[in-house]
């Protein structure tokens, strides 16, 4: 090795060594803040067209359109959420007036009352017969399985406490966060995508796909929760069951989950219609949410509506959504597509080495 050549060896070894280490820190301390740092570069690319139009109209004061952006954002999101709880708060509280006079009209007073009601009474002796136990075996067993289910309430009603804390905070970090990105988003998206080995036109070709992608996913996503609350709702109403209006807002709510989906709400209402006294209704609830709420919508609405990106393949974007819901949940439906197109990219930008390698050293 000459002279000339230690130097840069070594430039290029403390370079590698020094971006490895730094690196490595800032991703141990970004670490907590990844989903928050995700889902604001997902609104800001969302809301780019509007925050285009408002920054046009205030350019002289950049920093107020930024705030009256993030603040009508948060509104948008803050809104919606508080009537869904609160309706949610009145229904529970009516559920729950229902049941406390239903327990008095049966002077219902004490844990003995209930076990003395007739359906409960022949519940019992029916496990007692079939099982052939005794009164205080089965109220041994009766008492650990109390017991047991009292921990794990418990247990869940912590983890789902700490849950909603970190949501909220996420929530607060997000919105934080979105102020900084409209207002100088498009620069860092410069500065990272010079980063990239290719040309201009391409570089500038492929930030407006992904842009256009993440509003397709996203439009596509809101479209096929708000179809799936509504027909939801309408198999809730045609099943007679009470409050369809609420159960259309649940379902469109939870069909935005990657597990369970809108199956949350409509199982537990075919439970409810069938303990009632109503198998045509569960079962028709059952085969409308089976079928027509979750099925069509999740396999050929969605695809429908987010598999329209423009100048994106249409099977890498389908890939990525669910391959990413499965991966990182629901950030994943961004994360997914967003991930396949730059392996794909990586992929074009190493043939097109390969390529170049090839002719010189031909």
């Amino acid at each position: 090795m000459d002279s000339t050549s230690r130097p840069r060896t070594y430039a290029v070894a403390f370079l590698a060594a020094a971006c490895a280490g730094i690196g490595l820190l800032a991703w141990r301390i970004l670490t907590p803040f990844l989903p928050a740092m995700a889902w604001s570069a997902i609104l800001a690319t969302v809301l780019h067209g509007p925050w285009i139009f408002l920054e046009k109209r205030m350019r002289a004061r950049r920093n107020l359109a930024a705030i009256l952006m993030t603040l009508a954002t948060a509104l948008l999101v803050i809104l919606p959420a508080g009537l869904f709880a609160g309706l949610l708060a009145s229904q529970a509280m009516e559920v729950a007036g229902a049941v406390h006079e239903s327990l008095e009209n049966e002077n219902v007073t004490s844990f003995a009352d209930v076990v003395a009601l007739p359906n409960v009474a022949g519940f019992i002796e029916n496990v007692e017969r079939r099982f052939g136990l005794s009164r205080d075996e089965f109220a041994k067993l009766a008492a650990g399985f109390a017991a047991r289910t009292s921990s794990i309430l418990g247990e869940f009603s912590q983890r789902l406490i700490l849950s909603a804390f970190d949501q909220v905070l996420t929530f607060c970090t997000t919105i934080f966060l979105l102020f900084f990105l409209l207002r100088d988003g498009e620069a860092m998206a410069k500065v990272a995508s010079e980063l990239i080995p290719i040309e201009p036109d391409e570089r500038a070709s492929l930030i407006r796909s992904i842009r256009l992608m993440i509003v397709a996913i996203f439009r596509g996503s809101f479209l096929c929760a708000l179809a799936q609350g509504v027909s939801g709702g309408i198999g809730w109403w045609i099943a007679g069951l009470g409050s369809s209006a609420l159960a259309g807002a649940a379902m469109c709510v939870m069909s935005l989950l990657p597990l369970g989906g809108t199956a949350l709400v409509w199982i537990p209402g075919c439970a409810w219609a069938w303990y009632s006294g109503h198998p045509g209704s569960a079962l028709f609830l059952f085969i409308w949410g089976l079928v027509v709420t979750s099925f069509l919508a999740d396999n050929v609405l969605r695809p429908m509506l987010i598999g329209r990106s423009q100048d994106l393949n249409t099977l890498v974007v389908l890939l990525g959504v669910f391959g990413g819901i499965a991966a990182f949940g629901l950030l994943g439906i961004f994360l997914g597509p967003i991930v396949l197109v730059l392996a794909t990219l990586l992929v074009d930008v190493l043939r097109a080495q390969a390529a170049k390698h090839a002719r010189t050293a031909a």
